[in-house]
């Protein structure tokens, strides 16, 4: 290369990075523009047609997968790729300055996003984190009773395993119906489960196998007068629903952005009850609940912030929006489903205890190759959810684990109409 295009090229780029500060800040104006254009559309279909651009889904891509790991806007991976631009320009003074001062700041827009107050609200990275934080956090004696269900995930109930092998802890399972015919059914399963020894009930807010609602406001009500901490998987519900934790009830609440807040892959928000804060003390804690502190080191702040831009993102469009498409999607997929003989649905009818999450069983066909066939044939990703027990380590509770043969749903903004009619389609045909 001439030395004349050498230099010409270098002041391009050092005018570029001059200017990713305000490409950074340029996040406020492409949400303002979505806004703008959302207020203008003149109907539904219009509406999610236009917010459907903002993602960068592969053409011909279908994703009903988002309970596992959800899709992200433009303007969050941009905002990362901006801030991780800015912030490696001058590292040092990026990281514990401006850069590291706007990850901060991401605490308390996830406050006002699940219903909390700033000072009970850390950023983790996914659900498994903060679980390990709350069980890791609780003074436990041999014999003390850990009270969950025979459907949790292994990052709500790994840590309680870990406290059974290391600490004499006990795991006590609860069978779950199933399907679950309504709320009073579960609650009075659920109580006939406690015992003189419970010290902890952990519960999943919405169930990873059928995608029931769990009543945890009825169950904190069970718990609370007896001094029970309650403690929350809610992998799935930051994005799917509008959340407000103090409504809830729960006094710890651990959860994954990256599913269906959209957030950057490696993203997730712990919430501890500041009345328990003394009964549940994580040692990641000990110097307080801050982005950057003594006891949690040095964090991934452009990430952060992009966890904080997703959280705008679902602000600008409206949670309640959110949830009710969602909700209206799944709707339409399960009507279609159910008139399919060889699938049963597991999920509650109700709607307090429905979601964007719809799994059916399915009779005389390997739930993988009907995924199989889904993804190579049409392009559509689906989950194939787990069985009972799938992470317990007990001897004696594995061998009651069972497979339901099972197909999970997640429907999201992303999707469409058209989308779950093809789904279900494809479907029949291929259980024709």
């Amino acid at each position: 290369m001439e030395r004349r295009a050498f230099v010409k090229g270098l002041a391009a780029v050092t005018a570029a990075v001059q200017l990713l500060p305000e490409l950074a800040e340029g996040v406020g104006e492409r949400l303002q523009t979505l806004a703008t254009d959302i207020d203008a559309t003149t109907g539904e279909t219009d509406l999610w047609r236009r917010v459907r651009k903002e993602f960068q889904l592969n053409p011909g891509l279908v994703h009903f997968n988002t309970g596992s790991v959800g899709a992200s806007p433009r303007v969050v991976s941009d905002a990362i790729a901006n801030y991780i631009n800015q912030l490696e320009g001058d590292p040092n003074h990026n990281v514990w300055g401006p850069v590291g001062d706007k990850a901060e700041e991401v605490r308390s827009r996830a406050a006002e996003f699940v219903g909390a107050d700033v000072s009970e609200m850390v950023i983790t990275r996914n659900t498994t984190e903060g679980m390990n934080q709350i069980a890791s956090g609780i003074d436990l004696e041999p014999g003390d009773e850990v009270l969950t269900t025979n459907h949790e995930h292994g990052g709500g109930v790994c840590c309680w395993e870990y406290l059974q092998k290391h600490r004499g802890v006990r795991v006590n399972y609860m069978k779950m119906p199933n399907p679950v015919r309504d709320k009073a059914e579960f609650l009075r399963v659920f109580e006939q489960h406690l015992t003189p020894r419970t010290r902890v009930v952990s519960l999943m807010h919405i169930d990873t196998i059928t995608g029931m609602v769990y009543p945890l406001a009825d169950v904190a009500k069970i718990t609370r007068p007896r001094g029970i901490l309650l403690v929350c998987d809610g992998a799935h519900a930051p994005g799917m629903l509008n959340v407000n934790l103090k409504e809830l009830g729960v006094d710890a609440f651990a959860s994954s952005s990256h599913k269906w807040m959209l957030a950057p892959k490696g993203s997730g928000l712990l919430y501890i009850r500041r009345e328990v804060q003394d009964r549940i003390h994580p040692m990641s804690l000990y110097s307080g609940y801050s982005v950057y502190s003594a006891s949690m080191g040095t964090r991934n702040v452009a990430h952060i912030i992009g966890h904080g831009v997703a959280m705008d993102f679902h602000n600008t469009l409206g949670r309640d929006r959110v949830e009710a498409r969602c909700r209206q999607l799944s709707n339409r997929l399960r009507s279609h489903l159910l008139q399919i003989p060889r699938l049963q649905l597991l999920t509650p009818t109700q709607p307090e205890l429905s979601s964007g999450l719809v799994t059916f069983s399915v009779d005389g066909m390997p739930r993988e190759e009907i995924t199989r066939q889904l993804f190579d044939d049409h392009n559509i990703i689906v989950k194939n959810a787990q069985g009972t027990y799938a992470f317990a380590t007990d001897p004696e509770q594995k061998a009651k684990a069972e497979s339901y043969n099972c197909l999970r749903f997640s429907t999201h903004i992303f999707n469409n109409e058209h989308e779950v009619d093809r789904l279900a389609t494809h479907i029949e045909d291929i259980l024709g």
